[in-house]
């Protein structure tokens, strides 16, 4: 016999932790994150001869000063196609959220609409959980369409993700665009290093993001916003910097040139014995080139340091990181230094990180799924598709109405 329920935090997790829907957003840190934002927090399931078969957070904020909005975040964990517990579920949860003075709920469920290229094609033959959306909407959900432009968002509709399950490094690289194969050896090339920042060094990210901010001209987000998110993941966050120490760049830089004057002597010597030698002169020619970009870096490099200091701080990122995926949450870079390419390293830091911890799914995270090359933000997705893997259409934001007559009205007023 089934039997509606609130459920404990640690019973959430343990079902939560099984399910084939779980994600960073319907954990108990984001919950947690979400109670830290000021929205009140609970759990509500589905028990079966005492075990859980469903289960949901429910997250509440006031609407209209009397009532709530409610916000199951990631949708529901269930079986979608199981409709008698579907029906079951959604109907007490309706007359539950009555009884909280909620105004209407609105989920999200952690589920891909249809399988879709990197391209952001369709697949032909691939998935289709369309018979999911009609299922929800037989029981009253409105779906609220798939929008491709950031601003109409709630959560994030679409996605770019790369499956990481069997594969080597060298093979993601392999299967890189070549473009950004380039990019990324070329942050190695240069020296770029990448290490973890401290739970104490979070201004470091944040100060590069009101940069970043500034010069794409968009709002920046209260510094206690990341300061929260690295509070509640805790261990599940990792904030990546992407850096150039000048003193080990310049030593290399001496090295390299140290090898450079070997060679240009033995060459010389050569040429001291075949004067007319053409195969000489040309490796001369060479020689000299790599000798005078090595000392046009060291220039470059003297000059940062007495601008910057002796470590250059390129870039950011911040990552929400499970055993089922790595998420690339959010991203900061100093505009000066773009030359170097420092995002780039950065991926390729997290992308062995997954590979070596066994993580089956690296997610990009968001895209606006507009793919017209015209597009603003265009460079976004095309940054992400360089790495390889496949554009993701989520099946998109859901409401229900539990007091209809007031959610009518509400929305009438809100136009």
């Amino acid at each position: 016999m089934k039997e509606f329920c609130l459920l404990q935090e640690e019973e959430y997790a343990r079902f939560q932790e099984t399910s084939e829907l779980r994600g960073f957003l319907n954990s108990r840190e984001a919950i947690k994150l979400k109670e830290m934002n000021g929205w009140e927090t609970e759990y509500a399931g589905v028990k079966e001869d005492g075990r859980i078969i469903a289960a949901t957070p429910l997250t509440y904020i006031p609407v209209m000063k009397i009532y709530r909005f409610c916000h199951a975040q990631s949708g529901f964990l269930c079986d979608y196609r199981d409709t008698e517990t579907l029906r079951f579920f959604t109907e007490e949860l309706k007359k539950y959220l009555a009884g909280r003075k909620v105004m209407y709920m609105m989920i999200n469920p952690n589920m891909n609409y249809l399988e879709r290229d990197m391209d952001g094609n369709p697949v032909e033959g691939g998935y289709d959980n369309s018979d999911v959306m009609k299922t929800l909407q037989e029981l009253g959900f409105e779906h609220q369409g798939f929008p491709t432009d950031y601003s109409a968002f709630t959560m994030i509709s679409w996605v770019f993700a790369m499956n990481l399950k069997d594969k080597t490094y060298e093979q993601v690289l392999k299967e890189m665009d070549q473009q950004t194969r380039w990019s990324a050896n070329r942050t190695q090339k240069q020296g770029i290093q990448v290490r973890e920042l401290k739970a104490d060094e979070i201004d470091k990210f944040i100060r590069m993001e009101e940069e970043t901010a500034r010069r794409r001209g968009f709002e920046m987000r209260e510094k206690d916003f990341y300061r929260n998110q690295l509070k509640a993941y805790g261990d599940h966050a990792k904030v990546l910097l992407a850096y150039l120490d000048l003193n080990e760049f310049k030593k290399r830089l001496a090295e390299e040139k140290e090898q450079l004057e070997k060679e240009m002597a033995e060459i010389e010597a050569k040429l001291a014995e075949m004067p007319g030698s053409k195969k000489f002169q040309k490796k001369q020619k060479v020689a000299q080139e790599a000798l005078d970009l090595n000392a046009k870096k060291l220039q470059e490099a003297l000059e940062e340091e007495e601008k910057h200091g002796s470590v250059l701080e390129m870039a950011a990122s911040f990552f929400i990181v499970y055993d089922n995926e790595a998420v690339y949450l959010y991203s900061a870079a100093n505009d000066e230094f773009r030359k170097y390419y420092a995002p780039y390293a950065i991926q390729l830091e997290m992308i062995r990180y997954a590979i070596d911890n066994h993580i089956p799914r690296y997610n990009f995270y968001g895209i606006s799924g507009n793919f017209d090359k015209e597009a603003s933000d265009y460079g976004v997705y095309e940054f992400k598709r360089g790495f390889g893997g496949q554009v993701e259409q989520l099946l998109g934001e859901f409401i229900l109405p539990v007091n209809k007559a007031v959610y009518k009205l509400y929305k009438t007023v809100k136009k």
